[in-house]
């Protein structure tokens, strides 16, 4: 996925990031995921997980 953001001064940027599903477990990461990588933050995904999409107008 793609994170879009913008500074205070108009400037845009665009991060990287990388989310892992496996079974009942979210994990990400900011980095391509390898064996030695370590993720950010993990997620267990249960009946009180909820996704949110905000996308951008341009």
């Amino acid at each position: 996925m793609v994170r879009y953001g913008r500074r205070k001064i108009g400037r845009s940027f665009i991060h990287m990031r990388y989310f892992v599903l496996e079974s009942r477990l979210l994990a990400y990461y900011k980095r391509k995921p390898q064996d030695n990588v370590v993720p950010i933050k993990m997620l267990v995904i249960d009946g009180n997980c909820r996704v949110e999409d905000r996308g951008l107008k341009t």
